[in-house]
């Protein structure tokens, strides 16, 4: 009898772990197939939020103002303002970009070029300007006639003075308006001329000004004549080229 007792004990320890070894395994698959969505989700894109926008480049408040506006179904407006350096009559790298620019963007940007032939101090103080502010301007890219400046005698220091003047009034026309600020392109063999380019990259450091330093892409040695006319007054069509390829890779950035 005692030995017929052992044997049921036996037998039934036997069962008790069987069973709760079989629970136990139900247990982990099944806390195993409940977790296994939650990996799925673990790469996340919130890292990424401006991947594949193509105007992250831009500063912050000229980003959140063109949003704005494309939200309301109004179009940014985007002034491209400088010398004959733009090119505007040739193909130059303004229409370049004007073109890429609203391929790119639509009729949600307004892009609008003012070409003069002056220096500095006559644009600030003269028709040229009221032509740009009338245009009521959201953001502008302003290359101040470094190198006319330069041939004409106006001072870095002057001309400094000037975009002081510009930036007030392009404030005043539109509070929330941004300037971005470029050189005019380099020309070879030049002693006077990188040191005012190089006074104004330090001019827009110190007030906050995006600067977008394009001389960075051109060469330094003999062969930047190949890009320029034989005057070195403008580029010619392979620097009008480098040039723009520079700004598209900022204002659309998805091209980077």
């Amino acid at each position: 009898m005692k030995n017929f007792l052992l044997i049921l004990l036996t037998i039934g320890c036997g069962a008790f772990l069987f069973l709760g070894n079989m629970y136990w395994q139900e247990r982990t698959a099944v806390s195993s197939s409940e977790k296994s969505p939650l990996r799925e989700l673990e790469p996340s894109s919130a890292p990424a939020e401006k991947q594949g926008i193509p105007y992250s480049n831009w500063p912050e408040k000229a980003q959140a103002d063109y949003k704005d506006a494309k939200e309301k179904g109004e179009a940014y407006k985007l002034a491209l303002v400088g010398s004959l350096a733009l090119g505007e009559e040739s193909n130059g790298w303004s229409v370049q970009l004007k073109d890429a620019l609203e391929e790119e963007y639509g009729d949600t940007l307004e892009v609008s070029i003012f070409q003069r032939d002056t220096d500095s101090l006559h644009f600030t103080n003269g028709d040229e300007l009221d032509e740009v502010l009338s245009f009521a301007p959201d953001m502008v890219l302003y290359e101040p006639f470094s190198l006319n400046n330069n041939s004409l005698g106006v001072s870095a220091e002057d001309n400094l003075d000037s975009i002081d003047i510009f930036q007030r009034e392009l404030t005043e026309a539109n509070k929330d308006a941004v300037l971005l600020l470029q050189p005019t392109h380099p020309i070879y063999g030049a002693t006077y001329y990188p040191r005012d380019v190089e006074k104004l990259k330090e001019y827009a450091e110190e007030k906050g000004i995006t600067y977008l330093n394009h001389w960075k892409a051109w060469p330094s040695d003999e062969s930047l004549k190949n890009y320029l006319v034989d005057t070195q007054d403008t580029p010619n069509e392979e620097g009008h080229s480098l040039w723009v390829d520079y700004l598209k890779k900022y204002f659309i950035s998805e091209q980077e």
